[in-house]
Protein backbone atom coordinates (compact mmCIF):
# COMPACT_ATOMS: atom_id res chain seq x y z
CA UNK A 1 0.00 0.00 0.00
CA UNK A 2 3.35 2.27 -0.32
CA UNK A 3 1.94 4.15 -2.95
CA UNK A 4 -1.42 4.36 -2.16
CA UNK A 5 -0.26 6.11 1.16
CA UNK A 6 1.85 8.11 -0.49
CA UNK A 7 -1.21 9.89 -2.58
CA UNK A 8 -2.81 10.06 0.82
CA UNK A 9 0.02 12.08 2.06
CA UNK A 10 -0.53 14.02 -0.72
CA UNK A 11 -4.31 15.01 -0.02
CA UNK A 12 -3.62 16.37 3.39
CA UNK A 13 -0.12 18.04 2.66
CA UNK A 14 -0.77 20.36 -0.32
CA UNK A 15 1.88 22.55 -1.52
CA UNK A 16 1.75 26.34 -1.98
CA UNK A 17 5.07 28.93 -2.89
CA UNK A 18 5.48 32.02 -1.28
CA UNK A 19 4.81 35.26 -2.92
CA UNK A 20 7.98 36.62 -1.72
CA UNK A 21 10.50 38.08 -4.39
CA UNK A 22 12.47 35.49 -4.61
CA UNK A 23 9.94 33.30 -5.15
CA UNK A 24 11.33 30.31 -2.72
CA UNK A 25 9.06 27.48 -2.19
CA UNK A 26 7.64 26.47 0.85
CA UNK A 27 4.94 23.84 2.01
CA UNK A 28 2.37 25.45 4.24
CA UNK A 29 1.05 24.21 7.58
CA UNK A 30 -0.93 20.99 6.62
CA UNK A 31 -4.19 22.55 8.54
CA UNK A 32 -5.08 24.85 6.10
CA UNK A 33 -6.52 22.70 3.87
CA UNK A 34 -9.72 25.05 2.91
CA UNK A 35 -7.36 27.86 2.49
CA UNK A 36 -5.52 26.13 -0.62
CA UNK A 37 -8.03 24.99 -2.37
CA UNK A 38 -10.73 27.84 -1.81
CA UNK A 39 -8.58 30.82 -2.84
CA UNK A 40 -9.93 34.59 -2.22
CA UNK A 41 -7.68 36.04 -5.05
CA UNK A 42 -6.00 35.63 -7.60
CA UNK A 43 -2.91 36.56 -5.89
CA UNK A 44 -3.28 33.59 -4.00
CA UNK A 45 -3.83 31.20 -6.56
CA UNK A 46 -1.03 32.24 -8.53
CA UNK A 47 1.38 31.50 -5.63
CA UNK A 48 0.08 28.22 -5.49
CA UNK A 49 0.75 27.87 -9.34
CA UNK A 50 4.22 28.86 -8.91
CA UNK A 51 4.55 25.27 -7.10
CA UNK A 52 3.52 23.79 -10.17
CA UNK A 53 6.47 25.36 -11.71
CA UNK A 54 8.44 24.44 -8.38
CA UNK A 55 7.85 20.57 -9.14
CA UNK A 56 9.51 20.66 -12.43
CA UNK A 57 12.86 21.89 -10.51
CA UNK A 58 13.10 17.97 -10.00
CA UNK A 59 16.26 16.14 -12.05
CA UNK A 60 14.16 12.73 -12.36
CA UNK A 61 11.62 14.77 -13.86
CA UNK A 62 13.37 15.04 -17.36
CA UNK A 63 16.43 12.29 -16.22
CA UNK A 64 18.75 13.83 -18.99
CA UNK A 65 20.97 11.28 -17.39
CA UNK A 66 19.43 8.02 -18.39
CA UNK A 67 17.26 9.03 -21.27
CA UNK A 68 20.71 9.82 -22.81
CA UNK A 69 22.22 6.28 -21.81
CA UNK A 70 19.34 4.79 -23.15
CA UNK A 71 19.26 6.44 -26.66
CA UNK A 72 22.51 6.51 -29.30
CA UNK A 73 23.46 10.48 -27.54
CA UNK A 74 25.82 9.28 -24.52
CA UNK A 75 28.32 6.56 -23.57
CA UNK A 76 28.20 5.93 -19.47
CA UNK A 77 31.68 7.61 -18.39
CA UNK A 78 35.25 6.04 -19.62
CA UNK A 79 35.10 3.21 -22.27
CA UNK A 80 37.71 1.25 -19.87
CA UNK A 81 35.76 2.17 -16.70
CA UNK A 82 31.88 2.69 -17.72
CA UNK A 83 29.63 3.89 -15.12
CA UNK A 84 27.81 0.71 -13.67
CA UNK A 85 24.69 2.65 -12.19
CA UNK A 86 24.01 3.57 -16.08
CA UNK A 87 24.78 0.37 -18.00
CA UNK A 88 21.52 -1.49 -18.10
CA UNK A 89 20.46 1.80 -19.81
CA UNK A 90 23.22 1.88 -22.08
CA UNK A 91 23.52 -1.90 -22.71
CA UNK A 92 19.30 -2.33 -22.98
CA UNK A 93 19.20 -4.73 -20.09
CA UNK A 94 16.77 -2.48 -17.61
CA UNK A 95 13.18 -3.57 -16.38
CA UNK A 96 10.63 -2.43 -14.73
CA UNK A 97 12.52 -2.69 -11.05
CA UNK A 98 15.14 0.26 -11.73
CA UNK A 99 14.27 2.78 -9.50
CA UNK A 100 15.82 5.92 -11.85
CA UNK A 101 12.22 5.99 -14.04
CA UNK A 102 10.17 5.29 -11.31
CA UNK A 103 11.25 8.38 -9.97
CA UNK A 104 10.70 10.30 -12.98
CA UNK A 105 7.33 8.58 -13.48
CA UNK A 106 6.42 10.03 -9.32
CA UNK A 107 7.90 13.29 -10.66
CA UNK A 108 5.20 13.87 -13.85
CA UNK A 109 2.37 12.91 -11.72
CA UNK A 110 3.37 15.28 -8.90
CA UNK A 111 3.37 17.99 -11.57
CA UNK A 112 -0.24 16.92 -12.50
CA UNK A 113 -1.38 16.61 -8.97
CA UNK A 114 -0.12 20.08 -8.01
CA UNK A 115 -1.35 20.93 -11.23
CA UNK A 116 -4.90 19.73 -10.49
CA UNK A 117 -5.08 21.73 -7.18
CA UNK A 118 -4.50 24.62 -8.85
CA UNK A 119 -7.20 23.94 -11.14
CA UNK A 120 -9.39 22.85 -8.82
CA UNK A 121 -8.86 25.63 -6.52
CA UNK A 122 -9.73 28.34 -9.59
CA UNK A 123 -12.64 26.38 -10.36
CA UNK A 124 -13.73 27.26 -6.63
CA UNK A 125 -13.84 30.92 -7.47
CA UNK A 126 -16.63 33.06 -8.46
CA UNK A 127 -17.34 34.08 -11.95
CA UNK A 128 -16.17 37.19 -10.83
CA UNK A 129 -12.56 35.95 -11.02
CA UNK A 130 -13.31 33.71 -13.91
CA UNK A 131 -13.85 36.49 -16.13
CA UNK A 132 -10.72 37.86 -15.73
CA UNK A 133 -8.06 37.84 -17.57
CA UNK A 134 -5.39 36.46 -15.32
CA UNK A 135 -7.91 33.95 -14.36
CA UNK A 136 -7.73 32.40 -17.60
CA UNK A 137 -4.38 32.78 -17.72
CA UNK A 138 -3.54 30.76 -14.63
CA UNK A 139 -6.01 28.14 -15.31
CA UNK A 140 -4.05 27.99 -19.15
CA UNK A 141 -0.56 27.42 -17.27
CA UNK A 142 -1.87 24.59 -14.47
CA UNK A 143 -3.80 22.71 -17.61
CA UNK A 144 -0.41 23.41 -20.23
CA UNK A 145 1.64 21.82 -17.27
CA UNK A 146 -1.02 18.84 -17.10
CA UNK A 147 -1.26 18.10 -20.52
CA UNK A 148 2.41 18.43 -20.87
CA UNK A 149 3.23 15.43 -18.29
CA UNK A 150 0.56 13.44 -19.72
CA UNK A 151 1.83 13.74 -23.06
CA UNK A 152 5.35 12.83 -21.82
CA UNK A 153 4.44 10.02 -19.82
CA UNK A 154 2.19 8.68 -23.65
CA UNK A 155 4.76 9.08 -25.45
CA UNK A 156 7.52 7.25 -23.43
CA UNK A 157 5.39 4.35 -21.52
CA UNK A 158 3.58 1.69 -21.89
CA UNK A 159 2.86 1.85 -25.43
CA UNK A 160 1.32 5.34 -24.60
CA UNK A 161 -1.42 3.41 -22.40
CA UNK A 162 -1.07 5.74 -18.79
CA UNK A 163 -3.24 6.78 -15.72
CA UNK A 164 -5.18 9.63 -16.48
CA UNK A 165 -5.34 12.07 -13.88
CA UNK A 166 -7.57 14.54 -14.39
CA UNK A 167 -8.76 15.57 -10.26
CA UNK A 168 -7.38 15.34 -6.72
CA UNK A 169 -8.20 11.57 -5.60
CA UNK A 170 -9.73 11.65 -3.23
CA UNK A 171 -12.00 7.96 -3.28
CA UNK A 172 -10.22 4.83 -3.39
CA UNK A 173 -11.36 4.24 -6.58
CA UNK A 174 -9.87 7.85 -7.63
CA UNK A 175 -6.47 6.42 -6.21
CA UNK A 176 -6.33 3.19 -7.78
CA UNK A 177 -7.68 4.58 -11.10
CA UNK A 178 -6.53 1.99 -14.16
CA UNK A 179 -4.65 2.55 -17.47
CA UNK A 180 -6.62 4.41 -20.50
CA UNK A 181 -6.08 3.46 -24.10
CA UNK A 182 -3.43 5.71 -25.88
CA UNK A 183 -5.64 7.71 -27.95
CA UNK A 184 -7.63 8.62 -24.70
CA UNK A 185 -4.86 9.71 -23.03
CA UNK A 186 -3.96 12.19 -26.67
CA UNK A 187 -7.44 13.44 -26.31
CA UNK A 188 -6.91 14.37 -22.74
CA UNK A 189 -3.81 16.15 -23.23
CA UNK A 190 -5.10 17.95 -26.22
CA UNK A 191 -7.74 19.37 -24.88
CA UNK A 192 -5.44 20.67 -21.61
CA UNK A 193 -2.60 21.66 -24.45
CA UNK A 194 -5.77 23.36 -26.67
CA UNK A 195 -7.04 25.10 -23.47
CA UNK A 196 -3.41 26.70 -23.23
CA UNK A 197 -3.42 27.80 -26.58
CA UNK A 198 -6.08 29.69 -26.60
CA UNK A 199 -6.23 31.10 -23.46
CA UNK A 200 -2.54 32.00 -22.46
CA UNK A 201 -0.90 34.96 -23.94
CA UNK A 202 2.13 35.09 -26.51
CA UNK A 203 4.26 36.17 -23.86
CA UNK A 204 4.94 36.83 -20.00
CA UNK A 205 6.72 39.21 -18.28
CA UNK A 206 8.49 36.96 -16.68
CA UNK A 207 10.22 34.48 -19.09
CA UNK A 208 10.16 31.08 -17.07
CA UNK A 209 6.44 31.20 -17.67
CA UNK A 210 4.70 29.04 -20.58
CA UNK A 211 2.96 31.01 -23.34
CA UNK A 212 0.44 30.25 -26.03
CA UNK A 213 3.86 29.36 -28.10
CA UNK A 214 5.10 27.20 -25.83
CA UNK A 215 1.51 25.82 -26.25
CA UNK A 216 1.49 25.49 -30.08
CA UNK A 217 4.84 24.06 -29.66
CA UNK A 218 3.98 20.90 -28.06
CA UNK A 219 0.74 20.58 -29.91
CA UNK A 220 2.67 20.69 -32.91
CA UNK A 221 5.81 17.60 -31.46
CA UNK A 222 2.03 15.87 -30.62
CA UNK A 223 0.82 15.90 -33.79
CA UNK A 224 4.10 14.97 -35.42
CA UNK A 225 4.23 11.98 -33.23
CA UNK A 226 1.15 10.74 -34.09
CA UNK A 227 2.01 11.13 -37.85
CA UNK A 228 -1.08 13.88 -38.21
CA UNK A 229 1.13 16.35 -40.45
CA UNK A 230 -1.13 18.83 -41.22
CA UNK A 231 -1.97 19.40 -38.41
CA UNK A 232 1.45 19.34 -36.96
CA UNK A 233 2.22 22.15 -39.55
CA UNK A 234 -0.74 24.35 -38.97
CA UNK A 235 0.91 25.05 -35.11
CA UNK A 236 4.52 24.89 -35.54
CA UNK A 237 3.98 27.65 -39.07
CA UNK A 238 2.16 29.64 -36.19
CA UNK A 239 5.44 29.56 -33.51
CA UNK A 240 7.98 30.28 -36.59
CA UNK A 241 5.22 33.37 -37.91
CA UNK A 242 3.73 34.80 -35.16
CA UNK A 243 5.41 37.61 -34.02
CA UNK A 244 3.78 37.98 -31.17
CA UNK A 245 5.49 35.28 -29.36
CA UNK A 246 8.94 37.18 -29.94
CA UNK A 247 11.12 33.99 -31.03
CA UNK A 248 13.79 33.89 -33.49
CA UNK A 249 17.06 32.48 -34.35
CA UNK A 250 20.09 33.15 -32.72
CA UNK A 251 22.45 34.23 -35.85
CA UNK A 252 25.91 36.07 -36.19
CA UNK A 253 28.06 36.26 -33.46
CA UNK A 254 25.18 35.59 -30.93
CA UNK A 255 25.04 31.70 -31.84
CA UNK A 256 27.39 32.19 -28.91
CA UNK A 257 25.05 33.19 -26.38
CA UNK A 258 23.02 29.32 -26.48
CA UNK A 259 23.69 27.44 -23.75
CA UNK A 260 25.57 30.19 -21.53
CA UNK A 261 24.40 32.09 -18.22
CA UNK A 262 24.51 34.98 -20.57
CA UNK A 263 22.00 33.29 -22.65
CA UNK A 264 19.23 32.39 -20.58
CA UNK A 265 15.73 32.97 -22.03
CA UNK A 266 17.13 34.33 -25.27
CA UNK A 267 15.31 34.78 -28.18
CA UNK A 268 15.42 31.33 -29.63
CA UNK A 269 14.09 30.06 -26.42
CA UNK A 270 10.52 28.73 -26.06
CA UNK A 271 10.85 27.14 -22.47
CA UNK A 272 13.73 26.01 -19.84
CA UNK A 273 13.34 24.99 -16.47
CA UNK A 274 14.73 27.83 -14.52
CA UNK A 275 17.42 26.39 -12.17
CA UNK A 276 19.63 29.25 -10.33
CA UNK A 277 23.02 29.34 -8.26
CA UNK A 278 21.33 31.32 -5.67
CA UNK A 279 19.50 30.76 -2.75
CA UNK A 280 21.03 27.21 -2.35
CA UNK A 281 20.87 24.80 0.58
CA UNK A 282 24.79 24.93 1.94
CA UNK A 283 24.36 22.12 4.14
CA UNK A 284 25.45 19.46 1.33
CA UNK A 285 21.76 18.00 1.57
CA UNK A 286 20.31 17.23 -2.01
CA UNK A 287 16.16 18.49 -2.54
CA UNK A 288 14.50 17.85 -5.49
CA UNK A 289 12.95 21.23 -5.43
CA UNK A 290 15.87 23.10 -4.80
CA UNK A 291 16.96 25.47 -7.43
CA UNK A 292 20.03 23.53 -8.83
CA UNK A 293 20.54 20.22 -11.00
CA UNK A 294 23.02 17.52 -11.07
CA UNK A 295 22.95 17.75 -15.16
CA UNK A 296 26.47 20.07 -14.94
CA UNK A 297 28.22 17.41 -12.78
CA UNK A 298 27.08 14.02 -14.78
CA UNK A 299 28.81 16.40 -18.18
CA UNK A 300 31.76 18.31 -16.59
CA UNK A 301 35.35 16.88 -17.24
CA UNK A 302 37.31 18.25 -14.06
CA UNK A 303 35.72 18.19 -10.56
CA UNK A 304 37.52 17.06 -7.70
CA UNK A 305 36.48 13.07 -7.72
CA UNK A 306 36.49 11.37 -11.14
CA UNK A 307 35.19 12.60 -14.43
CA UNK A 308 32.31 12.80 -16.29
CA UNK A 309 29.43 10.53 -15.81
CA UNK A 310 27.93 10.78 -19.35
CA UNK A 311 30.03 11.83 -22.36
CA UNK A 312 28.80 12.03 -25.96
CA UNK A 313 29.44 8.42 -28.05
CA UNK A 314 32.01 8.12 -30.79
CA UNK A 315 29.57 8.54 -33.72
CA UNK A 316 28.07 11.78 -31.94
CA UNK A 317 31.71 12.97 -31.62
CA UNK A 318 33.00 12.66 -35.16
CA UNK A 319 29.87 14.12 -36.56
CA UNK A 320 30.36 16.93 -34.98
CA UNK A 321 34.04 17.40 -36.14
CA UNK A 322 32.96 16.27 -39.40
CA UNK A 323 30.71 18.98 -40.16
CA UNK A 324 31.43 21.37 -43.31
CA UNK A 325 32.51 24.73 -42.74
CA UNK A 326 30.70 27.59 -45.22
CA UNK A 327 34.17 28.65 -46.78
CA UNK A 328 32.38 32.46 -47.45
CA UNK A 329 31.55 33.10 -44.08
CA UNK A 330 33.86 35.22 -41.91
CA UNK A 331 33.02 33.94 -38.37
CA UNK A 332 34.66 30.54 -40.23
CA UNK A 333 38.43 32.19 -40.21
CA UNK A 334 40.66 32.14 -36.91
CA UNK A 335 44.39 33.03 -36.64
CA UNK A 336 46.75 30.40 -38.15
CA UNK A 337 49.67 31.47 -35.71
CA UNK A 338 51.66 32.76 -38.07
CA UNK A 339 49.63 36.05 -39.32
CA UNK A 340 47.58 34.61 -41.62
CA UNK A 341 44.18 33.13 -41.04
CA UNK A 342 42.85 29.42 -41.42
CA UNK A 343 39.36 27.72 -41.08
CA UNK A 344 38.33 26.75 -37.91
CA UNK A 345 38.69 23.41 -35.95
CA UNK A 346 36.03 22.82 -36.06
CA UNK A 347 31.97 24.13 -36.78
CA UNK A 348 30.49 26.85 -34.34
CA UNK A 349 27.85 24.43 -33.62
CA UNK A 350 30.31 21.97 -32.76
CA UNK A 351 31.93 24.48 -30.60
CA UNK A 352 29.23 25.05 -28.68
CA UNK A 353 27.53 21.81 -27.83
CA UNK A 354 30.62 19.62 -27.46
CA UNK A 355 34.41 19.96 -26.24
CA UNK A 356 36.80 17.99 -28.09
CA UNK A 357 40.62 17.94 -28.22
CA UNK A 358 41.17 19.78 -31.69
CA UNK A 359 38.91 22.59 -30.47
CA UNK A 360 41.92 25.68 -30.07
CA UNK A 361 38.95 28.64 -30.77
CA UNK A 362 36.16 28.58 -28.05
CA UNK A 363 35.65 29.38 -24.48
CA UNK A 364 36.16 26.34 -22.00
CA UNK A 365 36.38 26.82 -18.25
CA UNK A 366 38.45 29.96 -18.86
CA UNK A 367 40.87 28.21 -21.71
CA UNK A 368 39.95 26.27 -24.49
CA UNK A 369 39.54 22.65 -25.08
CA UNK A 370 42.56 21.23 -26.39
CA UNK A 371 44.57 22.10 -23.32
CA UNK A 372 42.01 19.31 -20.98
CA UNK A 373 44.79 16.89 -19.62
CA UNK A 374 41.43 14.69 -19.54
CA UNK A 375 41.37 14.28 -23.21
CA UNK A 376 43.04 10.83 -22.65
CA UNK A 377 42.30 7.16 -22.98
CA UNK A 378 38.85 6.15 -24.35
CA UNK A 379 37.60 9.91 -23.39
CA UNK A 380 37.88 12.46 -26.34
CA UNK A 381 35.22 14.75 -26.20
CA UNK A 382 33.02 16.28 -23.37
CA UNK A 383 28.98 17.51 -23.79
CA UNK A 384 29.30 21.98 -23.06
CA UNK A 385 25.83 22.54 -23.50
CA UNK A 386 25.01 21.00 -20.16
CA UNK A 387 27.75 22.73 -18.11
CA UNK A 388 28.59 26.13 -16.35
CA UNK A 389 32.32 26.17 -18.32
CA UNK A 390 31.56 29.84 -19.60
CA UNK A 391 31.36 30.96 -16.23
CA UNK A 392 33.52 29.38 -13.64
CA UNK A 393 36.87 27.17 -14.60
CA UNK A 394 35.86 24.34 -13.10
CA UNK A 395 31.97 23.12 -11.89
CA UNK A 396 33.56 22.52 -7.61
CA UNK A 397 33.50 26.51 -8.17
CA UNK A 398 30.12 27.15 -8.47
CA UNK A 399 28.88 26.38 -5.49
CA UNK A 400 29.76 24.50 -2.03
CA UNK A 401 30.02 21.03 -4.74
CA UNK A 402 29.95 20.24 -8.10
CA UNK A 403 26.58 18.23 -7.87
CA UNK A 404 24.77 21.87 -7.22
CA UNK A 405 24.60 23.64 -10.66
CA UNK A 406 22.24 26.67 -11.40
CA UNK A 407 21.85 26.42 -15.16
CA UNK A 408 19.15 26.52 -16.93
CA UNK A 409 18.03 23.31 -18.89
CA UNK A 410 16.78 23.96 -22.03
CA UNK A 411 14.15 21.89 -22.86
CA UNK A 412 12.30 23.41 -26.19
CA UNK A 413 14.08 26.24 -28.76
CA UNK A 414 12.80 27.99 -32.21
CA UNK A 415 15.25 25.74 -33.88
CA UNK A 416 13.62 22.60 -33.21
CA UNK A 417 10.38 23.64 -33.96
CA UNK A 418 12.12 24.86 -37.71
CA UNK A 419 13.24 20.98 -37.51
CA UNK A 420 9.99 19.63 -37.24
CA UNK A 421 8.34 21.56 -39.60
CA UNK A 422 11.24 20.61 -42.06
CA UNK A 423 9.88 17.13 -41.27
CA UNK A 424 6.55 17.68 -41.81
CA UNK A 425 7.36 18.95 -45.08
CA UNK A 426 9.35 16.01 -45.96
CA UNK A 427 6.79 13.60 -45.21
CA UNK A 428 4.25 15.56 -47.56
CA UNK A 429 6.57 15.66 -50.24
CA UNK A 430 7.82 19.43 -50.37
CA UNK A 431 11.43 18.72 -50.21
CA UNK A 432 12.39 22.39 -51.53
CA UNK A 433 10.52 23.71 -48.60
CA UNK A 434 12.34 21.13 -45.80
CA UNK A 435 15.47 22.11 -47.46
CA UNK A 436 14.65 25.83 -46.65
CA UNK A 437 14.25 25.24 -42.82
CA UNK A 438 17.24 22.84 -42.69
CA UNK A 439 19.52 25.31 -44.25
CA UNK A 440 17.82 28.40 -41.98
CA UNK A 441 19.52 26.59 -39.15
CA UNK A 442 22.87 25.47 -40.76
CA UNK A 443 23.39 29.19 -42.73
CA UNK A 444 23.35 30.71 -38.56
CA UNK A 445 26.20 28.54 -38.06
CA UNK A 446 28.27 28.65 -40.85
CA UNK A 447 27.71 25.41 -42.21
CA UNK A 448 27.56 24.03 -45.58
CA UNK A 449 24.09 24.24 -47.23
CA UNK A 450 22.59 21.24 -48.36
CA UNK A 451 20.97 20.96 -51.90
CA UNK A 452 22.43 22.24 -55.35
CA UNK A 453 23.89 26.48 -55.37
CA UNK A 454 21.03 28.93 -55.48
CA UNK A 455 23.28 31.72 -57.09
CA UNK A 456 23.85 32.73 -53.72
CA UNK A 457 27.36 33.19 -52.05
CA UNK A 458 27.66 30.00 -49.47
CA UNK A 459 28.61 27.16 -50.21
CA UNK A 460 26.18 24.21 -51.04
CA UNK A 461 26.68 20.36 -51.40
CA UNK A 462 25.08 19.99 -54.62
CA UNK A 463 23.41 16.88 -53.56
CA UNK A 464 20.21 16.60 -54.97
CA UNK A 465 17.80 14.68 -52.49
CA UNK A 466 15.16 12.82 -52.17
CA UNK A 467 12.29 12.24 -49.40
CA UNK A 468 14.61 9.41 -47.97
CA UNK A 469 18.07 10.73 -48.68
CA UNK A 470 16.86 14.12 -46.47
CA UNK A 471 15.13 12.20 -44.29
CA UNK A 472 18.48 10.16 -43.79
CA UNK A 473 20.19 13.40 -42.55
CA UNK A 474 17.30 14.65 -40.64
CA UNK A 475 17.11 11.63 -38.93
CA UNK A 476 21.29 10.85 -38.66
CA UNK A 477 22.83 14.25 -38.46
CA UNK A 478 20.32 17.38 -38.25
CA UNK A 479 18.43 16.78 -35.35
CA UNK A 480 20.97 14.95 -32.83
CA UNK A 481 23.45 17.48 -33.84
CA UNK A 482 21.25 20.27 -33.19
CA UNK A 483 19.19 19.43 -30.42
CA UNK A 484 21.06 15.78 -28.23
CA UNK A 485 20.00 16.60 -24.52
CA UNK A 486 17.18 18.79 -24.91
CA UNK A 487 13.62 18.34 -24.72
CA UNK A 488 11.66 14.73 -22.37
CA UNK A 489 13.61 11.72 -24.31
CA UNK A 490 13.04 12.94 -27.62
CA UNK A 491 15.85 11.23 -29.31
CA UNK A 492 14.93 7.71 -27.81
CA UNK A 493 10.93 8.99 -28.96
CA UNK A 494 12.38 9.75 -32.32
CA UNK A 495 14.43 6.63 -33.01
CA UNK A 496 10.77 4.79 -32.02
CA UNK A 497 8.14 6.78 -33.99
CA UNK A 498 10.66 7.03 -37.18
CA UNK A 499 11.07 2.85 -37.02
CA UNK A 500 14.84 2.35 -37.02
CA UNK A 501 15.70 2.58 -33.47
CA UNK A 502 16.60 -1.42 -33.68
CA UNK A 503 18.06 -0.84 -37.45
CA UNK A 504 20.37 2.16 -35.31
CA UNK A 505 21.95 -0.02 -32.71
CA UNK A 506 22.70 -2.95 -34.91
CA UNK A 507 24.27 -0.50 -37.65
CA UNK A 508 25.92 1.54 -34.63
CA UNK A 509 26.93 -1.72 -33.63
CA UNK A 510 29.08 -2.26 -36.95
CA UNK A 511 31.01 0.79 -37.24
CA UNK A 512 34.90 1.57 -35.66
CA UNK A 513 36.78 4.61 -35.00
CA UNK A 514 40.14 5.09 -33.73
CA UNK A 515 41.78 7.52 -31.47
CA UNK A 516 45.07 9.12 -34.14
CA UNK A 517 47.13 11.59 -32.04
CA UNK A 518 46.45 15.54 -32.12
CA UNK A 519 49.23 18.19 -32.19
CA UNK A 520 48.34 21.50 -31.45
CA UNK A 521 49.03 24.74 -32.98
CA UNK A 522 51.44 25.75 -30.81
CA UNK A 523 53.16 22.17 -31.17
CA UNK A 524 51.81 20.82 -27.66
CA UNK A 525 51.48 16.82 -28.86
CA UNK A 526 48.41 15.10 -27.57
CA UNK A 527 48.56 11.50 -27.83
CA UNK A 528 45.49 9.32 -29.01
CA UNK A 529 42.51 12.30 -28.44
CA UNK A 530 41.52 12.95 -32.00
CA UNK A 531 38.28 10.44 -32.79
CA UNK A 532 38.63 9.51 -36.16
CA UNK A 533 36.16 6.74 -38.09
CA UNK A 534 37.13 3.58 -39.88
CA UNK A 535 39.97 0.82 -38.48
CA UNK A 536 43.45 2.61 -37.56
CA UNK A 537 46.46 2.23 -40.22
CA UNK A 538 48.62 1.22 -37.67
CA UNK A 539 47.92 -2.13 -36.51
CA UNK A 540 49.39 -1.43 -32.86
CA UNK A 541 46.35 1.06 -32.24
CA UNK A 542 44.11 -1.94 -31.74
CA UNK A 543 43.68 -1.56 -27.99
CA UNK A 544 42.35 1.74 -28.54
CA UNK A 545 39.52 0.90 -31.48
CA UNK A 546 36.41 2.31 -30.17
CA UNK A 547 33.48 -0.42 -30.73
CA UNK A 548 30.08 0.90 -29.30
CA UNK A 549 26.16 -0.27 -28.97
CA UNK A 550 27.68 -4.07 -29.09
CA UNK A 551 25.40 -5.31 -26.29
CA UNK A 552 22.47 -3.08 -27.21
CA UNK A 553 22.13 -4.24 -30.73
CA UNK A 554 22.43 -7.28 -29.07
CA UNK A 555 19.70 -7.27 -26.30
CA UNK A 556 17.54 -4.83 -27.80
CA UNK A 557 14.32 -5.93 -28.13
CA UNK A 558 10.97 -3.97 -29.81
CA UNK A 559 8.42 -4.99 -26.94
CA UNK A 560 10.64 -4.83 -23.57
CA UNK A 561 12.08 -1.73 -24.92
CA UNK A 562 10.07 1.03 -27.59
CA UNK A 563 8.44 1.83 -24.22
CA UNK A 564 8.87 2.13 -21.02
CA UNK A 565 7.14 -0.26 -18.76
CA UNK A 566 5.33 0.87 -16.12
CA UNK A 567 7.05 1.07 -12.62
CA UNK A 568 7.01 -1.63 -10.45
CA UNK A 569 5.54 0.40 -7.50
CA UNK A 570 2.44 1.01 -10.04
CA UNK A 571 1.74 -2.16 -10.89
CA UNK A 572 2.38 -3.36 -7.35
CA UNK A 573 0.29 -0.70 -5.44
CA UNK A 574 -2.50 0.60 -7.69
CA UNK A 575 -5.68 -1.42 -7.05
CA UNK A 576 -7.10 -0.68 -10.70
CA UNK A 577 -6.58 -2.49 -14.08
CA UNK A 578 -2.84 -2.12 -15.43
CA UNK A 579 -2.66 -3.91 -18.47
Amino acid sequence: MRKLLLYISYTLFTFVASSCSEDFLEETNPNTISADLYWSNLEESNANLTSVYGALLNNYLISVDFESWRSDIAYPKDRDNPYQNALPWYRKTYNNSVKDYEKSWDAMYQVIWRANQVIAGLNSMGQEFKEQDGWKEQMGQARFFRGLMHFYLNSNYNNGKVIIRDKIPVTISDFSKPVSSSQEVIDFYREDLMYAYNNLPPTFEDKSRVTAGTAATILGKSYLYTQEYALAKQYLLDVITNNDYGYKLLEGDDVNLLFTKAGDFNDESIFEINYSQDHQQQDGTFDEESFFNRFARYAAPTVAKGGSFMVPTAWLTYEYSAEELDSNDPRNYVSDGSGGVKLRNVSLRAAQMVAVVNDEQSEYYGTTANVLTTFAGTTFSYFKKLTNHDIVTSEDNILETAWKSGKNLVLYRLADVYLMYAECQIKTGNITDALTYINKIRRRWGLVLLGPSDGSSYDFDEVIYTEESLMEHLMYKERPLELCNEGYAQRSIDLRRWGVIEDRFNSLASQEYYLDDYTTQTGTNRNKSLIQKGTSPDPSDATITINEFDEAAANYNSNLHDYLPLPISETLYNQGSLK
